[in-house]
C-alpha cells in the first residue's frame, strides 16, 4: 500500500549559520520529496526564525508559490514591542496568506511562552482551530504544561525532540490529549510501536527536518513500523491534514531503484546488509545509562533486523559501553554463542581491567571476538595510551577491526591517525562521520590518507546529502552502514541510505559488502 506522506517539519529559504554544503532552496526540497515519494510538506521560512517573523512570513509567500505541494506554516511572536501583530491582526494576516498552521521560537526570539506573554495568541489560535508547532529546545516543559493545561482545545505539536527523552515525553502524552509528537529526531527504539500502543496513532506525526535531515530516514521509520496500515497512514499524513484542515494529498510512489522501492514498501532488503555498529542489551533489557531502549535485547533486535533484512551485526553491549565492560563482554559472548549473526566488539576499561593483554588474548584469540571498541567518554583514557598497547598488538596480528568513538575526545583525529599508521592491519572506523558537515569533510580527507581508515555513518541527524558527498569523493568502498541500535531505532538509519541519491552499486557496498570484506580479513592467519 502506497502511503500519502505529508511532512510537518520542513524549512525553506535562507537561514543563519548555514554550512556551505547544506541545502536550503525550495527546489532542493522538492527534489528530495520527488525522489522519496513525499506528497506534500508544511513549510516555514528560514528568515522567520533567524531574522524576523513578519519579514519571514512575507518571504515565505514567494516560496509557497513555487509548488502546490507546499503548505504554509506561519511564524508568530508577541507584538508588544511593535515588531509583530496583535492576535486578531495575526489571524487576519495568516488567513490572507492562506497558511494552515503556526510555529513559534520562544528561545530564539527571546520571549517567555507563558500565559502572560502569549496567552492571548494561544486563545486566538485555539478558537480558530489552528495547530501550533514548537521545537523541543525552544520551550521549557513547565511552560509547555501550562500551555496545554490552559488551552485544551489548542493542538500543540512538539518537533525535533530527541530519542533520549522518552521518559519526559510519554507521561506528558498520557496527561495532555492536545499534545502531539513529530518523529524526525524521536528515533527511540520501537518508538512508533510504543507510542501507538500507549496513546494511539492520532497524535503521532511524520516529519523529516528537511533540508538539513534526510526525508528517507524519516519515512523508513513508518514504512517498517509494526502497526496497521490505517495507523501508518494516520502518522504519514492523515493526522497533519486533519489538524491543518486540508485534504490529504494523493500518494506518490518511489521508483529510484530496487533498494529504495523495497524500503518504501517496508520490505526486507534483498541485498546483503551488515550493521557495523550496535549496542544490544542483555536479555530482557529495556534501557540503560538513564535512556529508555525499549525491546533492546537480542531477541527483539533480531526480529526487527529480520523485518529490515539485516543479515549480520557487530555488537558492543550497552552494559559494557556505559558501566561494566567485563559483564558486557560476557553478554556479547553469550549473544555470539546464540546467534551466528553476532560479531562481538571487545571493551576494556583500564579502571577495572588490570590484565589488558590477558583479556584481549582471551576474547580475541580464544573466543574469536573480531573487533575492538574504544569509547573515550566513558574511560577518559586516550586510544594511544601505552596501557592499550598489548591490545593493539593482538588486534594487528589478527587483522581485526575497531570502532573508535569521537565523543568529546579533543585529540581524537590525531590519535586515531597515529594508531592507523602504527597498526596498518587493524581496520579502524571513524565513528559518526556523517553527524554534521564540518566533521564529515574533515573525516573524509583523513580516510583518503590511510587504507585502513573507514567512515561510519550513524547519527540522529541523518544529514541530508552526506552520503552523496562521500560517494562523490570516491569513498563508497570505505563507508559503512551502522545504526547504534537500540540507543536509536535502526530503521531511520536504513532509510537514510536506502533513499540516498547514489548508485545502487554504491548502496550495496555501504549496506554490507564493505563490512563483509572487512570481517573476512579477521584472523586471516
Amino acid at each position: 500500500m502506497a502511503l500519502s506522506y505529508f511532512d510537518c517539519n520542513v524549512c525553506v529559504g535562507q537561514r543563519g549559520l548555514k554550512l556551505r554544503q547544506e541545502k536550503w532552496r525550495s527546489e532542493d526540497v522538492l527534489e528530495c520529496m520527488d525522489r522519496t515519494g513525499i506528497a506534500a510538506a508544511l513549510v516555514y521560512g528560514g528568515w522567520a526564525k533567524d531574522y524576523a517573523p513578519k519579514y519571514g512570513n512575507e518571504r515565505l509567500m514567494e516560496e509557497l508559490a513555487k509548488s502546490e505541494r507546499f503548505y504554509g506554516c506561519y511564524t508568530i511572536l508577541p507584538g508588544d514591542c511593535g515588531d509583530f501583530y496583535d492576535p486578531e491582526e495575526m489571524l487576519a494576516d495568516l488567513r490572507a496568506k492562506g497558511m494552515v498552521a503556526a510555529k513559534m521560537f520562544p528561545k530564539s526570539h527571546y520571549y517567555l511562552p507563558d500565559e502572560i506573554t502569549m496567552g492571548r495568541y494561544y486563545r486566538a489560535l485555539e478558537a480558530s482551530r489552528i495547530p501550533l508547532l514548537v521545537d523541543n529546545l525552544e520551550i521549557d516543559w513547565r511552560d509547555l504544561a501550562e500551555l496545554l493545561k490552559n488551552h485544551p482545545a489548542l493542538d500543540v505539536v512538539i518537533q525535533n525532540m530527541s530519542w533520549s527523552e522518552e521518559h519526559k515525553l510519554l507521561p506528558y502524552m498520557k496527561a495532555f490529549k492536545n499534545l502531539h509528537i513529530e518523529l524526525s529526531c524521536m528515533q527511540a527504539n520501537y518508538a512508533v510501536e510504543t507510542l501507538v500502543e500507549t496513546v494511539g496513532a492520532r497524535r503521532v506525526l511524520f516529519g523529516s527536518g528537511l533540508p538539513k535531515m534526510s526525508v528517507g530516514a524519516a519515512r523508513a521509520f513508518i514504512d517498517y513500523a509494526q502497526i496497521s496500515d490505517a495507523d501508518k497512514q494516520l502518522i504519514a499524513g492523515g493526522n497533519l491534514a486533519r489538524l491543518c484542515g486540508v485534504k490529504l494529498p494523493a500518494a506518490r510512489e518511489v521508483t529510484q531503484d530496487e533498494i529504495a522501492v523495497e524500503a518504501s514498501l517496508g520490505k526486507p532488503m534483498s541485498c546483503f546488509v551488515f550493521d557495523s555498529h550496535t549496542h544490544f542489551l542483555e536479555d530482557g533489557g529495556n534501557g540503560g545509562g538513564g535512556f529508555a531502549m525499549i525491546k533492546g535485547d537480542l531477541a527483539h533486535m533480531e526480529a526487527l533486523s529480520d523485518r529490515m533484512g539485516v543479515d549480520n551485526y557487530a555488537v558492543a553491549p550497552w552494559l559494557g559501553i556505559w558501566t561494566d565492560c567485563e559483564a558486557g563482554n560476557e553478554v556479547a559472548l553469550k549473544m555470539a554463542r546464540r546467534s551466528s549473526r553476532v560479531y562481538p566488539y571487545l571493551l576494556i576499561d583500564p579502571a577495572y581491567v588490570s590484565d589488558v593483554a590477558g583479556t584481549a588474548y582471551h576474547y580475541h584469540v580464544e573466543e574469536r571476538f573480531p573487533a575492538m571498541k574504544m569509547f573515550f567518554d566513558r574511560t577518559r583514557v586516550r586510544y594511544n595510551d601505552p596501557i592499550f598497547e598489548p591490545w593493539w598488538k593482538i588486534a594487528d596480528e589478527n587483522h581485526l577491526f575497531g570502532l573508535m568513538d569521537p565523543g568529546s575526545y579533543p585529540q581524537y583525529l590525531g590519535d586515531v591517525e597515529e594508531m592507523a599508521a602504527r597498526y596498518p592491519n587493524v581496520t579502524l572506523f571513524l565513528d559518526h562521520a556523517a553527524a554534521h558537515w564540518l566533521r564529515l569533510v574533515e573525516y573524509a580527507e583523513l580516510a583518503k590518507k590511510y587504507d585502513n581508515l573507514y567512515l561510519q555513518l550513524t547519527y540522529t541527524t541523518v544529514t541530508e546529502g552526506s552520503i552523496e558527498y562521500l560517494c562523490e569523493q570516491g569513498l563508497a568502498a570505505k563507508t559503512l552502514y551502522g545504526t547504534d541500535a537500540p540507543m536509536r531505532d535502526p530503521r531511520p538509519q536504513l532509510g537514510w541510505l536506502a533513499h540516498a541519491k547514489i548508485s545502487v552499486e554504491d548502496k550495496r557496498l555501504i549496506l554490507g559488502e564493505n563490512m563483509r570484506r572487512i570481517a573476512a580479513r579477521c584472523f586471516a592467519k
